[in-house]
């Protein structure tokens, strides 16, 4: 059921990510305010979700100093603490890799890229989005349906007695990961578009350096 679930998202949102093709060859008015809305709407969810998953890290140190603190001074080992510290940590990274690349803090080999003008940016992130990113995302929300189709079907938990009984969400975090990293690229990609078309793109969310850096950037 989950497995197929997936399947029709991914299916769904496939034709969007021809998008920023499109606009470059045809940017029609009507198709620049469809652009621009799908921008804001991507930017806005991924910040919000970003700055929810943040709370994360501060549990995680609890979970780990409560773990700590337990089996040191009491000698006991509760599990459900111990495992609580790898759900906290599976949050952080799948739920807030899509806000990191929002805020453009992710790690990047292209060691040019911050020396590159605008159109020689823009033109290796949409090139990154088609060739690598997503690629990458889609073939991993194909091969994990499967495996988090199964863990729905049985409500897969932990293999100890008395640990969280939640592997099956910590499974799902998977494609959602995929999903959100895809979507923001392609933010990102359509953003690349306009910039290659001369033209000024939306503003991004309040604390979020624009990107593609110039006199006239991001005032729309």
């Amino acid at each position: 059921m989950w497995g197929d679930v997936i399947k029709a998202i991914g299916w769904a949102f496939l034709p969007t990510l021809v998008l920023p093709v499109l606009y470059m060859l045809t940017p029609k008015p009507w198709l620049r305010s469809l652009v621009c809305g799908l921008i804001r709407a991507i930017d806005s969810a991924v910040f919000a979700l970003g700055e929810i998953v943040k709370w994360a890290l501060p549990m995680l140190v609890i979970s780990v100093a409560a773990s700590v603190f337990a089996l040191s001074i009491f000698g006991a080992a509760t599990v459900k603490w111990l495992e609580s510290a790898f759900y906290f940590q599976a949050i952080v990274i799948t739920l807030g890799a899509a806000a990191t690349l929002l805020a453009g803090q992710h790690v990047r080999v292209d060691i040019f890229h911050e020396r590159m003008g605008t159109e020689a940016r823009a033109r290796v992130d949409l090139v990154g989005f088609y060739m690598l990113l997503a690629p990458v995302c889609l073939l991993i929300i194909w091969n994990s349906q499967t495996f988090v189709g199964f863990a729905w079907m049985t409500l897969e938990g932990s293999t100890e007695s008395n640990g969280i009984r939640g592997v099956f969400l910590l499974k799902t975090l998977i494609p959602v990961f995929a999903l959100s990293l895809i979507m923001q690229g392609l933010a990102i990609a359509l953003r690349a578009a306009m910039a290659l078309n001369g033209e000024v793109r939306p503003t991004r969310p309040k604390g979020v350096a624009p990107f593609f850096q110039v006199t006239r950037e991001d005032t729309l």
